[in-house]
């Protein structure tokens, strides 16, 4: 930011006339050394991630490194699955190969979402023995409103985490991995002759600044765990659900800022914060505030496949998509390994909230569970879903949505040496 606005801006801050909580979401400023609370605004909440997942992905990735499972010279293919994540991504062909070192960098520096399933793969052998590890170190970690689905961030109802769990696992880095600090605060990822800028705008404009990780979809806004070091004591922020680039930055400058002006005292350690139980909220859906188009994405007919279970008929899809994101986070809904999605129903009769991929046994168990909830609950019959799709007319898709649907910094941010870029579509 312009050096008078900074300077003013750290002013308000010392006279106390910044208010804390300025995000969409929750915020919290902590001291990932002792494991202290600073401040923070509902940071037991739960939110969407997008690509602060990736941290998770680098810490199982590291375990791997240290245990000799993975090496950084080690070359590893490219997957078909890895080839036709959306961007942002580094974009090489299937079969292809590349280090672990370069597929780290393009995962921490770039978000490259592509390279967080060829990191998955390489790890554990598929990405969802990957995703498994995943939970499994959150649960150790005490990340207990956690829960990953993928290994890139990208959008789906039951992928969740909270302010407090996500600076647990930032410390949880810089305590267990210190060697691989670097790459948190790296500028730029060199791909041939491109220098693809590091999302992390806070690098750019605040010059303690170094680390950590912006993530991006458009459910979840702009959101950044950040880190910045003043003589010799580095503070980390969180900050969820911010209307921008710029808007997540100087959120993180303005907590940091007030964080290394406060002096010591007893303050609350980070364990002791309480995470909402998963599924007693639903999280904010910033959609409308951070994207150009309708939030709800519906179906297309050759979505619709296998078994599959309904939580009902709703007049608008917007209504539909909040009772499926309530059901995919209770308990219930949270380990179903099918397609969560929002169906319009033929011949105008309204959009309903369901699932589909699944097997026979797991449709009707689940509608069990469901009904002892007394939740509403249907088995869908694939000959049922083909009947729908057939008459399911394809939709078009929303306007603006061709250019931005989900990515990091939809605005355009300086690379360096100055020229502008527009990032592409995904969750960074």
């Amino acid at each position: 930011m312009p050096h008078l606005q900074r300077a003013l801006l750290i002013l308000l801050l010392l006279l106390g006339a910044v208010p804390q909580a300025v995000a969409g979401g929750p915020s919290l400023l902590f001291d990932p050394a002792s494991g202290e609370v600073i401040s923070q605004d509902r940071a037991g909440d739960p939110w969407y991630p997008a690509s602060l997942t990736k941290l998770m992905t680098a810490y199982v990735v590291f375990e791997k490194l240290r245990s000799g499972q993975l090496d950084l010279k080690q070359k590893i293919p490219v997957s078909a699955l890895a080839h036709v994540q959306p961007p942002s991504k580094i974009g090489m062909p299937v079969g292809s190969e590349i280090s672990v070192k370069f597929a780290l960098a393009a995962l921490l520096v770039y978000s490259a979402n592509d390279m967080a399933y060829v990191l998955a793969e390489a790890a554990s052998g598929s990405a969802a023995a990957f995703v498994a590890e995943m939970n499994a170190e959150s649960r150790r970690l005490g990340m207990t409103g956690t829960h990953f689905v993928n290994p890139n961030g990208l959008y789906d109802p039951r992928h969740i985490s909270t302010a407090r769990d996500l600076a647990l696992l930032a410390s949880a880095l810089l305590r267990d991995f210190p060697e691989y600090d670097h790459y948190f605060a790296q500028s730029f990822l060199a791909v041939g002759k491109r220098k693809l800028a590091n999302h992390n705008a806070l690098l750019r404009q605040m010059p303690e600044a170094d680390g950590m990780k912006t993530g991006f979809v458009c459910s979840s806004g702009f959101n950044l765990v950040a880190t910045a070091t003043r003589d010799g004591r580095r503070l980390g922020a969180v900050i969820l659900g911010a209307g921008s680039s710029k808007h997540r930055a100087d959120l993180a400058e303005m907590l940091l800022v007030d964080g290394f002006s406060r002096p010591a005292a007893p303050r609350p350690k980070l364990q002791s914060l309480v995470n909402v139980q998963t599924g007693a909220i639903v999280p904010t859906d910033m959609t409308r505030q951070v994207c150009k188009y309708k939030p709800v994405t519906l179906a297309r007919s050759g979505d619709l496949a296998g078994w599959g279970v309904s939580f009902g008929n709703y007049e608008s899809p917007a209504t539909a998509d909040m009772a499926l994101r309530g059901r995919m986070l209770s308990p219930s809904g949270i380990l179903l390994a099918g397609d969560p999605g929002i169906i319009r129903l033929p011949d105008q009769r309204g959009f309903a909230a369901a699932m589909w991929k699944l097997d026979e046994a797991t449709a009707r168990s689940a509608c069990i569970r469901y009904h002892a909830e007394k939740a509403p609950c249907e088995v869908i019959a694939p000959e049922v879903f083909a009947k729908i799709a057939a008459l399911l007319p394809d939709p078009a898709p929303p306007p603006g949505a061709a250019a931005d649907p989900e990515g990091d910094d939809p605005g355009k941010t300086k690379a360096p040496g100055g020229r502008k870029t527009r990032p592409k579509n995904g969750s960074q």
